[in-house]
């Protein structure tokens, strides 16, 4: 596949965030050690309908429906499975590498479903990982894979579709390619370029890009 000239260029780059550099966290187990599983599959059945139709519900108000059925302060629900995601969070091999390739080449955006943005800037800050840019679906409230979603990171990085690489690994990162953005899925099937591992996608960021 070859792009044109401005592959070469400072480039745009937007990654997911659970599943590619972060092992994905089962949210409803987590919440399932602090409440009742019962109360917690009540407010999972409705909280999925939501995401389905494409639209997010942010921690604040998952941990508010929960308080209300289980009688527990919403505070002291949102705190604990704050504390207890962030201690679950395990880095893919080669994220630094990742990374600093990314930051070498442009401008890097995260682009994540999640219930809170905070899972990634504590992330982030703990492994001092610099990104230009954060966007998440409990800000926007919309979800992966909606084209608006993917638009308004554009827009937010100023960047047309042909200036940008779109890196993640699974179909909800897929709605990158209606739009014309060059996508890499990592470990899984579907996009313009797939990689076995991030390790793989890291070298190919520094040695391969140009080659496209």
């Amino acid at each position: 596949m070859r792009r044109d000239s401005s592959i070469q260029a400072e480039m745009n780059f937007i990654t997911s965030f659970w599943g590619l550099v972060v092992e994905r966290i089962n949210f409803w187990d987590v919440w399932r050690e602090i409440v009742d599983a019962h109360v917690v599959d009540e407010v999972a059945w409705v909280v999925e309908k939501i995401q389905s139709a494409g639209y997010e519900v942010p921690l604040g108000a998952v941990a508010r429906a929960l308080s209300h059925r289980s009688g527990l302060d919403h505070r002291f629900l949102a705190a604990r499975f704050m504390d207890l995601v962030n201690r679950r969070m395990k880095p893919a091999p080669c994220v630094h590498e990742f990374f600093s390739a990314l930051a070498s080449r442009g401008r890097v955006a995260v682009l994540s479903n999640t219930p809170c943005r905070c899972f990634i800037d504590s992330f982030l800050k703990e492994r001092n990982l610099h990104v230009d840019l954060v966007l998440t679906s409990d800000m926007l409230l919309r979800r992966k894979p909606s084209r608006s979603v993917f638009k308004f990171a554009l827009s937010k990085l100023g960047a047309e579709p042909h200036s940008a690489v779109y890196i993640g690994d699974s179909v909800e990162d897929l709605g990158a390619l209606g739009l014309g953005i060059l996508t890499v899925i990592v470990g899984a099937e579907g996009g313009h370029l797939n990689f076995p591992d991030l390790c793989s996608a890291a070298r190919w960021l520094s040695t391969g890009l140009e080659r496209l």
